[in-house]
């Protein structure tokens, strides 16, 4: 079952022409490998490089997800800890 999130991503070559947009993403739980807060995410927010519907106290997750040779880090909107919980409520249990 995948999850709903928000990703933040970006649009452009390096990181001062990019233009940053939001949308939907849907992840599969069994593929997260790590989520770590992203500071930079908060640096861009509190520079004015992001969307303007974002709130000034907002905070973003960095979702790293096994793509299997290699694996590759979202930004989706919200703490660490929300973000974690969305996962856990979504795990099943095994049949067998």
């Amino acid at each position: 079952m995948n999850i709903k999130f928000i990703e933040v991503f970006g649009q452009g070559l390096g990181s001062s022409s990019k233009n940053y947009s939001l949308r939907t993403v849907y992840i599969n739980p069994n593929h997260v490998v790590c989520l770590r807060e992203d500071l930079d995410a908060s640096r861009l927010l509190s520079e004015g490089h992001l969307p303007d519907e974002l709130d000034s106290r907002q905070t973003f997750t960095c979702m790293s997800i096994n793509k299997g040779t290699h694996g590759q880090d979202i930004i989706l909107i919200g703490p660490v800890e929300e973000i974690q919980k969305k996962l856990q409520s979504h795990r099943q249990l095994l049949k067998g």
